[in-house]
């Protein structure tokens, strides 16, 4: 009973702060206050950072690259390697915002490479 009374405060103070214009910190949120420019990918890893790359990169799995976006003027190739045939992939990202996911587990390397459009 309590944890439920719990929730619906919590959940009843969100919905206030948003209503009454307050700003709510969402992980998404600060990614679109700070967009990556033009001509970049940005790089999510699994350490709960991201960063903007241009040119070519190779994380190891520590850390692992767990989400890769692209931003207008780029195209994006991504390569990811590990044991498994999961781990094993070949992404090419189009400009404009296109996003792709890769699997953490047994990530070895994944190499992102951006180049213009």
């Amino acid at each position: 009973m309590t944890r439920t009374l719990r929730r619906l405060v919590i959940r009843g103070s969100v919905i206030g702060a948003i209503a009454a214009g307050a700003v709510v910190a969402i992980p998404q949120t600060a990614i679109a206050e700070a967009p990556c420019q033009d001509g970049t990918a940005r790089v999510f890893l699994n350490n709960s950072t991201n960063l903007c790359q241009s040119g070519s990169a190779t994380y190891t799995a520590l850390p692992a690259v767990s989400k890769v976006c692209s931003t207008g003027g780029t195209k994006v190739v991504v390569d990811t390697t590990g044991p498994r045939r999961i781990n094993r992939r070949h992404v090419e990202l189009e400009p404009g915002g296109h996003c792709a996911r890769f699997e953490l587990e047994g990530q070895e390397s994944a190499t992102v490479q951006v180049t213009p459009a």
